[in-house]
């Protein structure tokens, strides 16, 4: 697990943000099985912040076409940052709300810069 993060931390950063960020050389997961939710926060070499992750999928109850319950899934949501040298973060969200349509489009929100870091 912890390979994969180290090597993937960067992974979303737009290019042009690439030198700009501080690199995470700690990481810390959380994970909560029920809603399939994931949070991966990394720290710098000084102990401070500099990345943080979330990922998590809602499901609802509902009945497959033999009338059986199942769970299906509602809604996806991705947010990932990353704190630039000068201190502000940028950060990038992805959603779906129709995942229980056929067609699932998954929505990405333009780049974001903010002057705190995700919670």
């Amino acid at each position: 697990m912890e390979r994969t993060i180290v090597d993937s931390w960067s992974t979303q950063l737009p290019p042009e943000y690439q030198s700009l960020v501080d690199i995470p050389v700690v990481f810390e997961r959380h994970t909560e099985p029920s809603v399939s939710a994931e949070k991966i926060i990394g720290f710098d070499a000084h102990g401070v912040r500099c990345f943080y992750s979330h990922t998590f999928m809602l499901s609802v109850e509902g009945f497959d076409v033999d009338e059986f319950p199942i769970l299906i899934d509602a809604y996806f949501e991705r947010v990932v940052a990353w704190r630039l040298h000068q201190g502000r973060w940028v950060s990038i969200k992805s959603f779906s709300d129709q995942m229980d349509h056929c067609n699932k489009r998954m929505t990405t929100l333009p780049v974001e810069l903010t002057d705190s870091a995700p919670r």
